[in-house]
């Protein structure tokens, strides 16, 4: 079935089928952060990348545990040689600017992602460029520190009224 789908796929297609399946045997077993997650390149889907065109494969931390979301770490186009990798910070304010919550993975965790995704890179002679975080991501990230959530808010709303009550019948006692 496989030489099948081989044969029906562009030569284009093939090789991004190929760099992806380069990629995900180059981090087997590598394992990072609580969510338990693996690294995996896509592949394009259907016979054709139409000329190259779809042929950008993301690169993604994939988690194998629940409750953990899948984190876009990077990129790589085979049709023009060139492979990009997230800096930790640009994945980390990606993950705190969409979920308002900080990822599990831990910075030394990531740099060895980073030098293993190097190694890998230059076995597909691959051109790597690693993308710090770009202003925008950095300003969204600024601005979900800043949002107090609505549980957040409820709790303090609550907590102020009983100390307001305490307050008031300390003070009736008093003076009563």
């Amino acid at each position: 079935m496989s030489s099948d789908l081989d044969a029906l796929r562009t030569q284009v297609a093939n090789q991004a089928h190929s760099v992806a399946e380069t990629i995900n045997e180059g981090f087997d077993g590598f394992h990072i952060g609580a969510g338990d997650y693996i690294v995996e390149a896509t592949a394009p889907e259907g016979q054709s990348t139409a000329g190259g065109k779809l042929a950008l494969q993301h690169i993604r931390l994939v988690p194998r545990r629940k409750g953990f979301t899948a984190l876009i770490i990077g990129a790589v186009n085979p049709t023009t040689l060139r492979a990009e990798l997230r800096t930790y910070e640009h994945v980390a304010l990606s993950h705190l600017a969409r979920f308002g919550k900080a990822i599990d993975i831990d910075e030394e965790e990531y740099a060895e992602l980073l030098e293993k995704g190097q190694v890998v890179m230059n076995l597909l002679r691959m051109k790597l460029t690693i993308v710090e975080a770009p202003p925008q991501i950095i300003a969204a990230a600024q601005a979900a520190r800043k949002k107090t959530s609505p549980v957040a808010l409820l709790v303090m709303v609550v907590v102020i009224l009983l100390a307001a009550m305490v307050v008031y019948r300390l003070l009736a006692t008093r003076h009563g």
